[in-house]
């Protein structure tokens, strides 16, 4: 019976929070459907699930979370989290009114926005990413979740019918009896979500004592690291020693098999990624014609044929790649190029683009996966859409995780489906530096090796 219950809003989500807490020795599973949760629910600690709402209306999303959330009351949790983004992007007032609709009147919602770890922090009520103002990062231009207002409460408050109350940096410095006070304020002020910030994993620490020992029924609302303290400082589960990992740049001699490399995300931080990578010895680089992606049967059918007939003679060279990276070709050049010139010729209505590309490319890994048989090693999956359609294309019900590779590039192993137990790695397109995906598919050859 799962301790923990977590709904998040895209596959990346579910994996950075689970990461963390396999990190910390709880056994942790993300699901990719409800329909799947009777059947796993009994052999993991924290069950995670993917409502897939980030970019939905707000009517849309709210019952989506609600009805995952009613999930996981049936299956027994006891703690739960609407997982955010670490750029707090999509409707998170929306859902976060859902998971509360689901639960008993008196829960309140604490968002502890930051993830230190990953140089996301919240000082004075305004979002920091990596020093950057959330509003002047890329994030502000995404394509489908732009994010124009850096100050949280201020969004939240925009999004939400509840009250929306905040916790400043000056009384998380000030220290426990400060925090306490405030959140009492708050509370007894009607607010039924309240904004804390945090620039240090100690504030988060310290936050989330003060919630355990208010003894509040809460929902968490936030990228991973409260979730994680809340659950530990609360007694919920208990922190296990786990196998230490560690990070490598380099090539093996022991590096068997071929790494599936499937790469959809439209971020720079991606592309980059993909450079440095395309550049070591033994990776086979194919690129995917995302205007062939949109396009008629006809030419979705032509792309596919190439990208294996491509593959196949990668497979057939006398030393096999040690790597075939599938990619976007506007993840490898860097380009977008013009959708609205390539929904035109497709004939699709302005926005469909983008769309269809996730399913069919999706698809189109399967087809590489099964061209690579036994030779392969494992999966690197990067961009959230990507991993999702990728992952159901390969009829798996979800994910048990492991570790981290760095936070918010997360490992862990396929469950249910033809290639369960196979070693993934899931990775937003904005995480990381340029030697991020090296890191990553090393990562699936020493698992591979283990």
């Amino acid at each position: 019976m799962p301790q923990l219950g977590i709904v998040a809003d895209d596959l990346t989500g579910c994996t950075t929070i689970g990461a963390l807490l396999a990190r910390v020795g709880v056994d942790t599973a993300v699901l990719f459907s409800t329909v799947d949760v009777s059947a796993l629910t009994s052999d993991h600690e924290a069950l995670i699930l993917n409502s897939d709402s980030r970019p939905l209306p707000a009517a849309e999303a709210y019952a989506r979370v609600r009805a995952a959330t009613q999930e996981l009351v049936r299956a027994g949790a006891r703690q739960f989290t609407k997982r955010i983004d670490t750029t707090c992007r999509g409707g998170i007032g929306p859902e976060v009114e859902g998971m509360l609709s689901a639960l008993d009147d008196d829960y309140i919602a604490i968002m502890v926005p930051a993830m230190p770890q990953s140089r996301r922090i919240v000082v004075g009520g305004y979002s920091l990413i990596d020093s950057v103002l959330l509003a002047r990062t890329p994030v502000a231009q995404d394509v489908r979740t732009p994010v124009k207002e850096s100050h949280l409460p201020t969004l939240m408050a925009a999004q939400c019918t509840v009250g929306v109350g905040h916790v400043s940096i000056g009384a998380v410095i000030a220290g426990a009896e400060q925090v306490r006070a405030a959140l009492v304020e708050a509370r007894e002020a009607g607010d039924r979500v309240i904004v804390v910030d945090a620039s240090s994993l100690e504030d988060v620490d310290l936050i989330a004592t003060v919630v355990a020992e208010l003894g509040w029924k809460v929902v968490c609302v936030d990228p991973g690291p409260f979730t994680e303290r809340l659950a530990i400082r609360g007694g919920v589960v208990e922190s296990r020693p786990v196998k230490e990992r560690t990070l490598r740049l380099e090539p093996a001699a022991t590096d068997r098999g071929t790494a599936l490399v499937v790469a959809g995300s439209a971020m720079r931080v991606t592309h980059l990624q993909m450079v440095e990578l395309a550049a070591v010895p033994g990776t086979g680089v194919v690129g995917v014609d995302v205007g062939d992606l949109i396009a008629d049967e006809r030419h979705y059918t032509r792309e596919t044929e190439r990208v294996l007939e491509e593959v196949g003679r990668l497979m057939s060279q006398p030393t096999r790649p040690r790597v075939v990276m599938l990619a976007l070709d506007s993840t490898i050049s860097g380009d977008l190029g013009d959708m609205a010139a390539m929904e035109r010729r497709a004939g699709l209505r302005p926005g469909e683009g983008p769309g269809q590309i996730p399913g069919r490319f999706g698809a189109l890994a399967r087809r590489v996966v099964e061209t690579l048989g036994d030779e392969l090693a494992g999966l690197y999956l990067t961009g959230g859409d990507i991993m999702v359609n990728t992952c159901a294309a390969l009829d798996a019900n979800g994910i048990g995780l492991v570790d981290y590779v760095i936070p918010q590039a997360d490992q862990g192993v396929l469950v249910g489906g033809p290639w369960a137990g196979l070693p993934v790695i899931c990775k937003g397109g904005l995480t990381g530096n340029p030697e991020t995906a090296i890191q990553c598919v090393n990562r699936i050859f020493d698992e591979k090796m283990e």
